[in-house]
């Protein structure tokens, strides 16, 4: 397994589309902050997307995903109205699997939908990429893969046949997988963070490492001898370009896997913290308590009541 795939994996990513809309200007959408990160497709028509104080126009065949997931708008134009999506769905119940918005002016095709991560850890891992990507007509000509994604997109957002959704759902998640390989592409490196430390190929087989063996006793020393660096000097790359150091990163690794464990497993406490690289259970109930203020036992009953 390659090292993008390796650190996905602990994402446990679910996508889905929440509506396809066929409408008629003037429109506006309200979009309230959200805990995964959006994504509208401009199919056909144009649109003003504000976010905060950015106001970025979109084209036919333009691509906008909001990692942030800040509140945001989509405009007909600038001085549009909007309401609220939780109102404007209620009003305009779909059609064929389409919500229509019927006005005098011009037509547009918009799909929204959604990354959600699974997780402390998957959340983190949203927000350490850009706030906002927007993929313009330019570049998706040059992304035939992504093209075609988006366009088989469109058709199961707007199907009523069987599996309709499940179809959106596994293409969105394919989907989020094209954007990261484009983001990786990218020459500007960004803001710290697993992105960053991915486009560094030594720091992204040590992140692979990380990722397919958390529960090895891994060594700053070792990382650095396996990936062919100087402990020194991968111990500064690793901080410079993933945020945090090498031994931070893996204990944030380890407790998100508990926190899954615990809510989707039946495995006892002392099993689990041998499963994922803890000496004891008491050295991971004092970890699991100074990260998130309460025992593994109480995170469990806390999830399955």
């Amino acid at each position: 397994m390659e090292p993008l795939s390796a650190v996905l994996r602990g994402m446990n990513l679910k996508g889905s589309i929440y509506a396809a809309w066929e409408l008629r200007a003037p429109w506006g959408m309200d979009l309230p902050e959200a805990p995964f990160a959006s994504f509208h497709w401009m199919e056909q028509g144009s649109s003003w997307l504000r976010a905060g104080e950015d106001v970025l126009p979109l084209e036919a065949g333009e691509l906008v995903v909001l990692f942030g997931g800040q509140a945001h708008q989509l405009l007909s134009s600038r001085a549009a109205s909007v309401t609220p999506l939780s109102r404007l769905l209620v009003r305009h119940p779909p059609v064929a699997g389409v919500h229509h918005v019927e006005g005098p002016g011009a037509q547009s095709r918009l799909v929204c939908g959604k990354f959600a991560a699974e997780g402390e850890q998957g959340l983190r891992m949203l927000r350490g990429l850009p706030p906002v990507v927007h993929l313009g007509r330019e570049k998706l000509h040059a992304l035939p893969a992504l093209r075609a994604l988006l366009t088989s997109l469109s058709h199961e957002a707007g199907s009523t046949a069987p599996g309709a959704a499940t179809a959106a759902a596994r293409i969105t998640e394919a989907l989020f997988v094209q954007v990261l390989r484009t983001l990786l592409l990218e020459s500007d490196e960004g803001p710290p963070g697993w992105l960053a430390g991915l486009r560094e190929p030594r720091l992204a087989e040590a992140l692979h490492l990380l990722h397919m063996d958390p529960a090895r006793p891994w060594s700053v020393e070792e990382l650095a001898s396996r990936v062919g660096m100087s402990r020194t000097r991968f111990a500064l790359l690793f901080q410079e370009r993933i945020g945090q150091p090498p031994v931070a990163y893996l204990a944030h690794l380890r407790l998100e896997l508990v926190t899954r464990r615990l809510r989707d497993g039946e495995e006892s406490i002392a099993e689990i913290a041998h499963a994922v690289g803890f000496e004891s259970q008491s050295g991971l109930n004092r970890a699991f308590r100074r990260r998130f203020g309460q025992t593994p036992s109480a995170f469990r009953k806390s999830t399955r009541a």
